[in-house]
């Protein structure tokens, strides 16, 4: 049998189900490549399970997702996942790999930044395009397709949520001070990007907050106190008259 359990935003999102499933796992995995997930929640993982944590590599559920899923032919097995567990297509490949096997598997479902911040933003969700990605830039890779989302989105009147790169090496997401440059440095004057938009930090956390913003405030001192935390933004495109209301309800960064 194969569990496969979002873990949700925060420490302590983990359903009682789903906390009582993996109890009774044998082998319990997380994968924090897709987005981080905190020393403190790993910490309370183990002492609520009484049970070593696994932490599982990329090359675990893409290229040898059919050898990690085999193990669950003989014993039960947990997958634990930031968010809710089928929202990556990467957990797609070991209910397709169990398939194959034909090992059972129970999903269990959480919060997920896609649904949280949407939520949080008082857009309509109805309203929203397909989400994008801002990736680190280096020296030689610099790459800015995110903007042909938000631009495509915008030209039909559609809000974009925009995710933040993750730092395999580091276990941390992009900050907000290094992805407002890169939109800078990409947007130029891409009128895709001009007017306010939102940055959400720590959504579903005790720790959440709001504001908006723009791009002319990339060099805002306020940036500094959003360090560390997990941040997306969200780019409006037509509002209505309740979603200019609930977009002025959150503090403006200047």
């Amino acid at each position: 049998m194969l569990f496969l359990v979002g873990l949700g935003l925060s420490k302590a999102d983990l359903s009682v189900r789903a906390l009582d499933a993996i109890s009774k796992a044998g082998i319990l995995y997380v994968e924090s490549y897709t987005a981080p997930v905190e020393e403190e929640y790993f910490s309370y993982l183990e002492s609520s399970t009484g049970k070593k944590i696994i932490k599982l590599e990329r090359s675990d559920l893409e290229e040898n997702a059919e050898k990690t899923v085999a193990k669950a032919a003989d014993a039960v097995i947990a997958i634990m996942a930031p968010g809710d567990p089928l929202i990556a297509t990467t957990h797609h490949i070991l209910l397709d790999a169990a398939h194959r096997a034909n090992i059972k598997v129970h999903v269990f479902h959480a919060a997920s930044i896609f649904s949280a911040a949407i939520g949080a933003s008082g857009l309509d969700i109805y309203k929203f395009g397909p989400t994008t990605t801002i990736p680190f830039w280096s020296e030689r890779y610099r790459p800015t397709s995110f903007l042909d989302v938000i631009s495509k989105n915008k030209s039909s009147g559609e809000h974009t949520l925009l995710l933040l790169d993750v730092d395999q090496k580091r276990n941390a997401t992009m900050g907000i001070s290094e992805a407002m440059d890169i939109l800078t440095g990409a947007a130029g004057s891409d009128h895709a990007i001009n007017g306010t938009f939102l940055v959400l930090s720590d959504i579903g956390a005790a720790s959440e907050e709001i504001v908006r913003t723009s791009l002319e405030s990339s060099k805002s001192t306020e940036w500094e106190r959003f360090r560390g935390r997990r941040i997306s933004i969200i780019i409006p495109a037509q509002t209505s008259f309740a979603e200019d209301e609930a977009i002025r309800r959150f503090p403006e960064v200047k």
